[in-house]
């Protein structure tokens, strides 16, 4: 997987485009095709605004709006942590993941990380993110018709083809 495997053998896969390109739904579409391959996926998403993490009534909302700096909420099965902390990056979220085999950033268009890049009919026209690592680009455009308007370089895949876009990040992460 080049230079961006982990030492604990994780793989890191950022999908990114423009807003409302639709990287969510893409993300929700593989997390069932790899895990039914056996990974073990996490996911880390970037807000390029604040964000409310807990839902408004909680005891854990509570103790936050009357000035804590953090909260945690934990059961037998599952943790949530809320910390206000400046200047948090993803390579600290990802050292919350050690057990993954597959972790997909959502965003970090600009990253170096291998990514899938998705380019939208009638949301974008081009590709905007650093090609470092770039892996493919998911699109529903005619590339046949518009492949001198993209400006790319890369192996472009058929955004409704998950099978496809798992394939090219399978053989991305086997060194294929």
């Amino acid at each position: 997987m080049n230079d961006i495997r982990k030492l604990n053998n994780q793989a890191i896969i950022v999908i990114c485009g423009v807003k409302n390109s639709g990287k969510t739904t893409l993300i929700t579409k593989l997390i069932p095709k790899f895990t039914s391959l056996g990974y073990k996926v996490a996911t880390i998403k970037h807000d390029g605004h604040d964000f409310e993490a807990d839902v408004e009534g909680t005891d854990s909302y509570k103790h936050k709006k009357a000035g804590a700096y953090g909260t945690a909420v934990f059961s037998k099965n599952k943790f949530m942590v809320v910390k206000e902390q400046k200047e948090t990056d993803e390579s600290q979220l990802i050292e919350l993941f050690p057990e993954a085999d597959l972790i997909f950033l959502e965003g970090f268009k600009n990253s170096s990380y291998p990514k899938i890049e998705i380019i939208r009919e009638n949301n974008s026209s081009k590709s905007v993110c650093n090609k470092d690592n770039l892996i493919a680009i998911a699109s529903d455009i005619n590339i046949e018709n518009n492949i001198d308007d993209l400006d790319i370089n890369n192996k472009i895949i058929d955004l409704n083809n998950i099978d496809e876009i798992a394939e090219a990040i399978i053989q991305y992460i086997d060194g294929k």
